[in-house]
């Protein structure tokens, strides 16, 4: 479903020739690299595979009979498993050999099991070396298939964030390249200023459907900080005129927003009044893990409960601060004081330590802000997911109109965009 309804990538890289190299056992480019010899690993139940250049890795029989990509085991259109998993032995037998002038070896198994009758498997020389899980190289690396951002290819930015910008006609020029170049500056800076946008809610949808979904959340699918009907109202302080410190939204759900949408509309006439202000949150914590790791460890390991309470809504959750992926890097942040519970869920010396912990968060914080007085025209969309933001407080009258697009929408598209 997600695929027929997501707009189809307009750049060089597609879905097809990404699930290909994930789902299939016989990769294109199986003609540059070929094998020179099987050896069975019989105590572990495992093949020792060894390439004509002399790298070699093992394989065990059970992993090689779940991921056959023949049509009986893995369905042709919708590439899932077909084999049941359950039901392979922990022990399959079955002899291998090397065929295809040794561009692939073949498994010939002794039995079937549940959900397929395929007994025969091929796996290319090349998909076998891309998946060569007991190499500590690629064990030890960021799976390229599994294709989430992480850190080592992110651009960080304190002050000195010369803002990514370009425009609502190139983003939207279907026949270009200004969507997917927008795209990859908003997944490195996780921030991007897009001029000349209609100030009209329908647009504004139009340019985020070129994401992915619009979010439905507690404020609907698109809201605006203006609402001229009582449906469009909603209590937070965003709808008032007072200032707002840097923070992430939604923190109180189990998966926050991937990616807010600021469609500034009207802007207050006092200079300095309703500027927006943008922290790059993971340089913030890079900055903690190095120069005060007390702070760091303290906001990866403890949980703070975050709620949001309103007429028939109760949201509440219990998470740390940071949020760090398999491999120790961070992935995600989530901080908003204005949802803070208070902090009876910790002991008494946890509550001193995280006030002592805070004042060295808030002055990193602090000491990275950007601060950009939007323009009538101006949109802005934020990694909800690693960049705060706020605003200084205003007189009179300043709007904005947006929207919320989930994390799972936004990585899908820099995928089809061969951004991930």
């Amino acid at each position: 479903m997600l695929g027929r309804l997501l707009r189809p990538s307009r750049g060089p890289w597609t879905a097809r020739t990404s699930l290909r190299s994930l789902h299939s056992n016989t990769s294109p480019s199986a003609s540059v690299i070929r094998l020179q010899a099987l050896k069975p690993i019989d105590d572990a139940d495992a093949l020792q595979v060894t390439w004509t250049d002399g790298f070699t890795a093992k394989f065990h029989r059970a992993w090689l009979r779940d991921n056959c990509s023949c049509p009986a085991c893995k369905h042709p259109t919708t590439l899932q498993r077909q084999v049941l998993t359950a039901a392979i032995p922990v022990h399959p037998t079955g002899p291998a050999q090397l065929h295809d002038d040794n561009q692939s070896m073949s498994v010939q198994w002794d039995a079937p099991v549940e959900g397929t009758d395929c007994v025969h498997s091929i796996y290319s020389a090349a998909w076998l070396r891309d998946h060569a899980y007991s190499d500590p190289s690629v064990h030890g690396s960021y799976n390229k298939h599994y294709r989430q951002q992480h850190l080592p290819a992110l651009s960080l930015w304190g002050k000195e964030l010369d803002f990514p910008t370009t425009t609502f006609a190139s983003v939207m020029d279907e026949q270009g390249s200004g969507f997917r170049d927008a795209m990859h500056q908003l997944k490195q800076f996780g921030v991007l200023l897009i001029r000349g946008t209609p100030s009209s809610m329908d647009e504004t949808e139009r340019f985020a459907r070129r994401i992915g979904f619009v979010l439905e959340t507690i404020y609907g699918g698109m809201w605006t900080t203006r609402p001229t009907n009582p449906d469009q109202s909603y209590n937070d302080t965003a709808s008032t005129n007072l200032a707002l410190g840097p923070h992430t939204d939604c923190t109180y759900l189990y998966e926050p927003p991937g990616l807010q949408i600021f469609n500034c509309v009207l802007q207050a006439n006092t200079d300095g009044e309703g500027s927006s202000r943008f922290v790059d949150g993971f340089h913030v914590v890079e900055w903690l893990r190095a120069h005060a790791p007390e702070t760091y460890l303290f906001f990866v390991e403890t949980p703070l409960h975050q709620y949001c309470i309103d007429d028939d809504v109760s949201l509440h959750t219990m998470k740390p601060l940071i949020q760090l992926d398999a491999r120790g890097n961070v992935e995600a942040v989530r901080f908003n004081d204005y949802d803070r519970a208070p902090l009876t869920h910790l002991s008494f010396d946890q509550v001193g330590a995280f006030y002592k912990h805070h004042k060295v968060l808030w002055q990193a914080i602090h000491e990275g802000e950007v601060v950009y007085k939007m323009s009538v025209g101006d949109m802005i969309v934020v990694d909800n997911q690693r960049v705060f933001h706020g605003r200084h407080a205003f007189q009179g009258e300043r709007a904005l109109i947006g929207c919320y697009i989930g994390r799972s929408e936004y990585d899908s598209r820099l995928r089809m965009l061969d951004l991930l």
